[in-house]
Order: structure tokens, then C-alpha cells, then sequence
């Protein structure tokens, strides 16, 4: 089931001056409800202004943006609902932080709910948790903690919220791989536990491979290539022609077929190809 849906949107930047830019042109899309959906593409293809109209940061210009089969646009009076529903991490969000305490920023979203302060504090102590930020570390200031450390915090701060749909722009760009992995897994526990959809923006197809079920692929504006993660990898020719590409591990994995090994296709992640490979070989190898 559809839980947002794009709808022939086009979101033009300085519409009517010469300095007019086509952002999204014409994209239709849908999100499963309670999946993991990847949007990647080369910079400038529109996966950022797509994510910023999701919950009303941006209109369109033409086209409809629905949440639950209706127009979140209808009743603008009630933006501010929707953008409860729907949860915005943009591009490093660490920026952000204003509390004095890593805990006060978390918690500044449940307060503006109108939450009483017991669940304020249980959501605070959640999201924390899901973003691998120690207690010991909540009430000290953002400005003690690494970069890494302050990203977790305020990706944390939109999941106390408990949006219905949340949605990161980048969230594990400039990070080193363990922090990356972190992050990223952490996102996708808060998914399986708590029944949210969760939106990934990222220039990775690792990413991808790893952690979403379903993948969109931008490019020059419009969607070119969208369906479940097998269904998108499947099309190598089709992203190669866009500049992107399948996972490394799949290119391995497929010079291992064309050298004769038996290994299956679809295998886009390093644990896939262990598995298999481990299978094949038997259990006593080493991968």
C-alpha cells in the first residue's frame, strides 16, 4: 500500500526569469508503506527538491504530493501537522543543533508536540538509543562531541517525533565507514521497530544494496528507474546509462560466473556474496 504518492509533480526554481531551472519534471512515484525506499542519482538530478516536498518545505509547481491518498496542499493551514507526520533530516542536520544539552535538542520536537515529560523523556532515551548515542553523553553540550556524534543526536531529535514517514537527505554523508554503518543501521532498527516508512537519499549504491527495499532513480529530473531493489539492480545496462552502476560486489560476483563458479545472481551486499560463496565451497572455507 501507498503511504505518499507523487503525483505528475514539476517544481521549477525562478520560474519566469532567466534564470529558470526544471528541478523535477513531471515525476510520479509511490512509496510502500513500512519499506525502506532508496532515492539515488548524480548530483543535480532532483533527489533533494523531492525530498523537500514531501512534507511541505517546498510546493510544486505542478503536480500533487499525496500523504494517505490526500493532497497535503488542500488545507495549508495544517502544514504543520503534516510535517509532524512527515520527519525532514536534511544534509548534515548537526549544523542545527541550538540546545544547550544533546538531550534538550532531542527533546525539543516531543515538547512541541505537546507530550507530557515522561513520554518526552522515554522517547528522548529511545531515539538515543537507536542512533547508538550513550546516556552518559545527553547532557553534555553538542559542541563536546564529534561530528559523528552530533549527527546521531539530530537525526535522533526528528525521531523522537515518531514521524509516520521519515525521511533523510544524505544522512551518513562525510562519515567514515564505521560511522556510516552505524548510522545507517541504526535507521534502519528504528524502521523494523517502530512500522515507519523510511526515505534514504544517498550517492551510494552500497547504500542502496544494504539497507532499502525498494530503490528510484533520479535522473535529469525525472524518474528513470524505479521498483524493488532486485527489480532496479537487475537493469545494470539501464543505470549505466545514467552514469550509475551496480554494486562492486555484484561486478565481482559476476566475473565469478563468467569464470565458471556457480554463484546465483541477484547478490548485491558483501554478506550475500560470503553466504554464498560459503555455500558453495563448503563451511569450512574462509570468505
Amino acid at each position: 500500500m501507498a503511504v505518499l504518492t507523487l503525483e505528475h509533480v514539476s517544481y521549477i526554481y525562478g520560474e519566469g526569469t532567466p534564470f529558470e531551472i526544471r528541478a523535477l519534471d513531471d515525476v510520479s512515484l509511490s512509496v510502500r508503506e513500512g519499506t525502506v525506499t532508496g532515492i539515488i542519482g548524480h548530483t543535480g538530478s532532483g533527489k533533494s527538491t523531492m525530498v523537500q516536498l514531501f512534507n511541505g518545505l517546498e510546493k510544486p509547481t505542478a503536480g500533487r504530493v499525496l500523504l494517505d491518498g490526500k493532497d497535503i496542499w488542500a488545507e495549508p493551514k495544517k502544514m504543520r501537522d503534516i510535517r509532524f507526520r512527515v520527519g525532514l533530516v536534511m544534509q548534515y542536520p548537526e549544523y542545527q543543533l541550538f540546545e544547550e544539552t544533546i538531550r534538550a535538542d532531542i527533546a525539543f520536537g516531543p515538547r512541541n508536540m505537546g507530550l507530557t515529560e515522561e513520554e518526552i523523556s522515554r522517547r528522548t532515551k529511545e531515539a538515543a538509543a537507536f542512533v547508538g548515542l550513550e546516556e552518559a553523553l545527553l547532557d553534555r553540550s553538542p559542541f563536546e562531541l564529534s561530528g559523528g556524534q552530533k549527527r546521531r543526536a539530530a537525526i535522533a531529535g526528528i525521531m523522537a517525533m515518531r514521524p509516520e514517514i521519515l525521511v533523510l537527505d544524505e544522512p551518513a554523508a562525510g562519515l567514515d565507514p564505521r560511522g556510516r554503518d552505524a548510522i545507517l543501521e541504526g535507521i534502519r532498527a528504528y524502521g523494523k521497530e517502530t512500522g515507519s516508512t523510511v526515505i534514504i537519499v544517498s550517492h551510494s549504491m552500497e547504500d542502496m544494496a544494504a539497507y532499502c527495499d525498494d530503490i528510484v532513480v533520479m535522473a535529469q529530473a525525472k524518474v528513470c528507474l524505479s521498483g524493488t531493489r532486485d527489480e532496479v539492480f537487475a537493469n545494470a545496462k539501464r543505470l549505466t546509462d545514467v552514469g550509475l552502476d551496480v554494486p562492486q560486489i555484484t561486478h565481482l560476483m559476476m566475473k565469478l560466473r563468467a569464470r565458471g563458479v556457480a554463484v546465483p545472481e541477484g547478490i548485491y551486499t558483501v554478506e550475500a556474496a560470503s553466504a554464498a560463496l560459503r555455500k558453495l565451497f563448503g563451511k569450512g572455507h574462509t570468505v
